[in-house]
């Protein structure tokens, strides 16, 4: 099948790094496809990278008024035609698309994250009134990464929208892979990674209650307060951030709201148990077999939660299962198949 895909995010400018973020599925798409990408560079070029085909709209800095995001949907509906499928891995992607030709992915909606900044309410106040409500009315098929999302496609359009989950990349994620972290305190310690949707009170709480317990924090912008027990690590590799988890005691997401989390499932796949909220978009990956949640806590203290880790195999089995980007795949695959609807 030939495949067009669109994202203003990609290996050359993304945030997350190279083995995390739905932009993996493109990947894995490539394998047994024909897969072209669209996304922005530092001039109009096209090249390949592996199998992919790799086409760039110039673009740089801050994307503030949506000028890379429009160039790169403007320049997908130049080539649609040529594709049996156009797939904007976000919603950012899709201005330009032709009506009921292309599928999206919707990784946030106002009212389902919780932004405190106000650049970050505002950014996304404006994309939702001026890309995402045109997407949700011209797309084929929405794909939501969680029910929370869902749930927010309005009703109208919401027997074109789906719950298709967020993958993870199994095969980087394997603590077979993994070797000893050379960043890591000794002995346990709690592992945080990550910053998008942090409850910073209940977190610095767990700190606080467990001050012989080391708790390292990767890529946390503004630092709790000065706590000696806390540690913070920032542009480390990718191989070494497979040895944090692999090493880790616990994994640990503890958030104000959840769509959905790569910080979870990359734990789930190295085998480690994750320490999480009871919340929306949580519960789409973690149950009561697969995490241990707050509210079963007594209190803040982790002097015994040992004794109630899960068991590494069979964590790494259900990310395996349930969450590789394969089995996500097939679940895109239905989506890609299915005839036009219009609505």
């Amino acid at each position: 099948m030939k495949i067009l895909f669109l994202s203003h995010q990609w290996i050359n400018n993304s945030h997350h790094s190279l083995y995390s973020g739905f932009k993996r599925i493109i990947t894995f798409a490539a394998e047994k496809n024909d897969v072209t990408l669209i996304t922005w560079g530092k001039e109009e070029a096209e090249h390949m990278e592996g199998k992919i085909r790799v086409i760039t709209v110039k673009g740089s800095g801050k994307d503030y008024f949506f000028t890379k995001r429009m160039a790169i949907s403007r320049r997908g509906r130049e080539i649609a035609k040529d594709f049996d499928v156009v797939h904007s891995i976000t919603s950012d992607s899709t201005f330009f698309l032709e009506r009921h030709r292309f599928t999206v992915t919707f990784h946030v909606l106002p009212g389902v994250v919780k932004y405190h900044e106000t650049k970050e309410k505002l950014f996304l106040f404006l994309k939702y009134h001026i890309i995402q409500k045109r997407a949700i009315r011209r797309a084929k098929n929405i794909g939501c990464v969680s029910t929370n999302l869902l749930e927010g496609i309005p009703e109208k359009y919401r027997s074109k929208a789906h719950f298709i989950p967020h993958g993870v990349d199994t095969e980087f994620w394997d603590p077979a892979q993994a070797k000893a972290p050379v960043t890591a305190p000794a002995g346990n310690y709690v592992l945080c990674v990550g910053a998008h949707g942090l409850d910073r009170t209940l977190m610095a709480e767990f700190v606080k209650a467990n001050p012989s317990l080391p708790f390292v924090f990767v890529g946390l912008r503004n630092k709790l307060e000065d706590l000696p027990n806390a540690h913070y690590l920032y542009n480390i590799s990718n191989e070494e951030l497979r040895n944090l988890y692999a090493h880790a005691f616990l994994a640990f997401r503890p958030l104000e709201f959840a769509t959905a989390n790569n910080a979870i499932l990359e734990a789930l796949a190295m085998g480690k148990t994750n320490l999480a909220n009871r919340i929306p978009g949580v519960t789409d990956y973690l149950t009561d077999e697969t995490c241990i949640f707050i509210d079963t806590l007594k209190d803040r203290k982790l002097d015994n939660i040992g004794d109630r880790l899960l068991d590494p195999v069979a964590l790494r089995q259900n990310a395996i299962s349930s969450f590789s980007w394969n089995k996500v795949l097939d679940d895109y695959f239905v989506l890609y198949l299915q005839k036009e609807q219009h609505g």
